[in-house]
């Protein structure tokens, strides 16, 4: 007979043990594919408000259960719905100090992504009840206790709000746990469903009326409120940009599009207290070819042209007629493909990377290809001084064989919001080369599906995305820009099984991020800043922590946030 650390010792040399439960085994899986390690991992520390409404109605509930386990070896806590702690009762010293030491204290974070299979992490992640028993947890330190958990979810909005935890030693786990879980679990519903104000319950009657209708994704926004449908789910909605949007419209019918994908607009029924607005109904239409005036003036603005590969295309072509063009953006960014597009078949391209090889070859294929008509140098950055100027006279000098001026291009790797290194910059000055970025994929959530969509149909004209895979690609930071958009997409339309292709046949970093919030632009100002000055320090925590001027507890917090 086999034990459950038998099952793990198993597992973590990579057999897949067959008496395991599914839902542990499916955890241990998914903590894999999260890069969870299972014999060391530091929970992260996350500043957390202590104070939401979920906790002045949840805390005074477990109290009340913590007095009936006076004398009893148990913790009690309390959860949001990120997985950080926000309550904690402990009967006795002893397994206070283990839990210390296992950071199941207030700010920690226990979701499934950063500390593997937990009684917190798994039950948020599932959104069911989860009972993880010592070596069931992922990580090794955790094999001492017992925890069980399940999500509470506000009785209006049926999205869960945090979750209820009780842990034990390992040795003392009772089936009475998941007794008390239950029972808190239903206690605190009861009693948000008791304080949840007649405006929700006119937003829920109005969503749960247009929801009869059968029509398309449905969400009903208010101040503090979103009701959505799984269809609207799907979509990542921003709930503050479309409450912003909603108190500016009169009237009903009005179609708005801030706040969602660019292809999509919703339709508008306002619901009101008297005169008052005090939420709206959004029904999301379907992509129309054509729009009135009247839609367009509440249409979401398109994507900056910056993030329009056929602008930026047009823009090289138009530059690289009046003098040397330089495209510069990080790496997969398509840089390449925009200048070869640009300037048309038959251009010459050479990468840097290959010019130390054979310095005087590399110039000679430069000649020629400049002779020719246009070239293009990929890799710039690459080039020492001494090539560039080399590189510099060649093309200083040449003449194409039609007599005229030959068409430069360059590619510069260079990370967002910074400038090109010393020698690439000595490059672009020596040429007077015209400079045109391209932004990172990322900046561009809209661009994003039309370009999987346009990737997707080179591997079958049938294929389509489901609604949680557009916003899983969407919402996806994607470090290796269109290049890993497009081993993402081969990937996922090689193992779907069907024309359509889901999240689930994404990759596990893509497939995760659709369940993520996306990023408002401060946090991605401030995840950009972090990242530069971890890069400008190697990776070096301590020291950038410094000049950031916060701690490095804060530090980790955000580059477990931010996916740095």
């Amino acid at each position: 007979m086999t034990t459950r650390g038998d099952d793990w010792e198993r597992f973590q040399s990579g057999e897949e043990p067959s008496g395991l439960r599914h839902e542990v085994l499916t955890s241990w899986r998914r903590s894999r594919f999260s890069g969870v390690d299972p014999e060391h991992v530091d929970v992260p520390y996350i500043e957390t408000d202590l104070d939401t409404q979920f906790a002045r109605v949840a805390v005074p509930i477990m109290s009340g259960m913590a007095e009936l386990l006076v004398g009893d070896s148990s913790c009690l806590a309390l959860a949001d719905a990120s997985g950080s702690v926000i309550w904690r009762w402990v009967s006795e010293p002893m397994l206070r100090d283990t839990l210390d030491e296992l950071s199941v204290v207030e700010h920690f974070n226990f979701g499934e992504e950063h500390v593997g299979t937990n009684g917190l992490g798994t039950a948020l992640e599932t959104g069911a009840l989860a009972v993880v028993r010592g070596s069931e947890h992922y990580v090794h330190r955790f094999h001492d206790v017992t925890c069980v958990a399940a999500p509470v979810r506000h009785p209006i909005t049926r999205r869960i709000a945090g979750a209820v935890n009780v842990t034990c030693r390992a040795a003392d786990t009772n089936s009475l746990l998941t007794v008390v879980v239950r029972k808190l679990v239903e206690e605190i519903r009861t009693a948000m469903s008791d304080m949840a104000t007649g405006r929700e319950r006119r937003l829920l009657s109005a969503f749960l009326q247009e929801q009869r209708l059968g029509s398309g994704p449905i969400a009903v926004i208010g101040d503090n409120l979103i009701i959505t449908d799984q269809r609207a789910a799907d979509l990542g909605l921003d709930r503050l940009d479309l409450w912003d949007e909603l108190r500016a419209l009169r009237g009903t019918g009005d179609r708005i599009s801030v706040g969602l994908p660019a292809d999509l607009t919703a339709t508008v029924r306002l619901v009101r207290d008297g005169g008052t607005p005090t939420g709206a109904v959004l029904t999301v239409d379907a992509p129309a070819a054509g729009v009135t005036p009247a839609v367009r003036r509440a249409r979401r603005p398109p994507a900056a042209a910056g993030g329009d590969r056929t602008a930026i295309t047009a823009r090289a072509a138009a530059l690289a007629g009046t003098g040397p063009v330089a495209v510069l953006g990080e790496a997969g960014t398509g840089r390449t493909t925009v200048l070869r597009t640009a300037m048309g078949e038959g251009t010459e391209v050479l990468d840097a990377a290959t010019h130390r090889l054979d310095p005087a070859g590399w110039l000679a294929l430069l000649r020629r290809g400049a002779a020719r008509g246009a070239v293009v140098v990929r890799h710039g950055e690459l080039l020492d001084t001494a090539a560039v100027r080399a590189v510099t006279a060649v093309l200083g000098e040449v003449i194409a064989d039609d007599g005229t001026r030959p068409r430069v291009g360059l590619t510069v790797t260079v990370a967002e919001g910074e400038s090109p290194a010393s020698a690439a910059a000595l490059l672009l000055d020596g040429l007077a080369a015209s400079v045109l970025p391209v932004p990172p994929l990322r900046r561009t959530p809209d661009v994003i599906a039309d370009l999987a969509r346009g990737e997707l149909r080179r591997h079958g004209d049938g294929l389509t995305f489901t609604a949680d895979a557009l916003a899983a690609l969407r919402r996806y930071h994607w470090p290796g820009n269109l290049a890993e958009l497009a081993r993402v997409v081969r990937d996922a339309a090689r193992d779907a099984d069907g024309p359509a292709v889901g999240a689930a046949d994404l990759g596990p970093g893509v497939r995760y991020a659709g369940g993520r919030r996306a990023l408002t632009p401060l946090e991605t100002a401030e995840a950009s800043v972090i990242a530069a000055v971890l890069r400008e320090h190697d990776g070096n925590k301590s020291t950038a922590a410094r000049e950031l001027g916060i701690s490095r507890t804060a530090l980790y917090s955000k580059i477990r946030l931010y996916r740095l």
